[in-house]
């Protein structure tokens, strides 16, 4: 009797085990993609504060490097993504930096639904000037 059910484990596998890659390789992803988020809105949020400070483009694209490293684009608003306060600068107007990175998957899900258009991840600092 106990013959008729040998393999029913290997076959109850074979129909589960995809699903629970699919979920596994979803929740990696999906958490490094967040990581990365927050790791470029903090990015975003210190240039801006730098450049808000006085600082110049060149200052803040070194802190915002400094974050995320390379592989960073500073895009739109103004001078590469940066729009920084000048000394003159009053109430008003904002320090502005936008900051764009291209997310690498690890899994075979996400680099697979992905294939044509890669991920691309934003984020947007904005600080007040102080004058």
């Amino acid at each position: 009797m106990a013959r008729a059910e040998d393999g029913a484990a290997i076959v109850e596998m074979a129909f589960v085990l995809p699903i629970v890659l699919l979920i596994l390789f979803a929740i990696i992803d999906m958490g490094r993609l967040m990581q990365q988020h927050i790791q470029l809105t903090e990015a975003a949020r210190e240039g801006a504060r730098t450049g808000a400070l006085n600082g110049t483009v060149d200052q803040v694209k070194t802190k915002v490097t400094s974050i995320v490293g390379t592989g960073v684009a500073l895009t739109y608003p103004a001078v590469n993504g940066v729009n920084v306060c000048a000394a003159a600068s009053g109430a008003g107007t904002d320090a502005v930096v936008n900051v764009q990175r291209t997310f690498q998957p690890t899994t075979p899900l996400l680099a697979w639904i992905s294939r044509s258009t890669p991920l691309v991840i934003s984020a947007k600092g904005v600080m007040s000037c102080v004058g």
